[in-house]
């Protein structure tokens, strides 16, 4: 997960916009063919600050055989 994590930080930080913008980190478990947005309505219920002019990145983990309940498990990512 952390080699993900470096990853990730490399790409932002080579496309980054000059305006620099907040890139913000989430991640949920959930069912698979989430609808577009229901992720960010998910996790602003939970008190997330998610902006729309920041870089959000959600992450959502899925079952290979079966739909996972939304879950919030941004803090167990991402310490």
């Amino acid at each position: 997960m952390r080699d993900l994590n470096a990853r990730l930080r490399k790409l932002e930080s080579a496309i980054r916009p000059p305006q620099h913008r907040k890139v913000r980190h989430f991640a949920i478990e959930g069912p698979r063919d989430l609808p577009e947005g229901a992720a960010t309505a998910f996790l602003r219920e939970f008190g997330h600050d998610i902006r729309d002019e920041d870089l959000n990145i959600i992450r959502v983990m899925v079952a290979a055989g079966r739909d996972l309940p939304l879950k919030d498990i941004t803090a167990e990512c991402y310490r």
